[in-house]
């Protein structure tokens, strides 16, 4: 199973429901609204495999449309270096 974790140099920032994560290396900032923002706070605490139960349970969706909207999220914070392999 791949495990995947926050880059250790991104820069976090609360904002009530949201969450803004600057790349200190590229200074791109990026916004997680409070879905992106619980999967974010999840992987940090290492619960890769409850991301998706803990986005439906917050958000009454369906375990399945979590499932994939949990995975594009992962996938494009992965794709630009917010994430890495543990």
């Amino acid at each position: 199973m791949t495990v995947l974790k926050p880059h250790p140099d991104v820069i976090e920032t609360p904002l009530e429901d949201e969450l803004v994560l600057l790349d200190p290396k590229t200074q791109q900032m990026y916004s997680l609204n409070a879905t992106g923002k619980l999967v974010w706070e999840t992987l940090k605490a290492g619960d890769y495999p409850l991301v998706a139960q803990k986005v439906s349970a917050e958000f009454e969706v369906e375990a399945e449309q979590a499932q994939l909207d949990a995975d594009a999220l992962i996938s494009d914070l992965e794709r630009t270096g917010l994430l890495v392999r543990a």
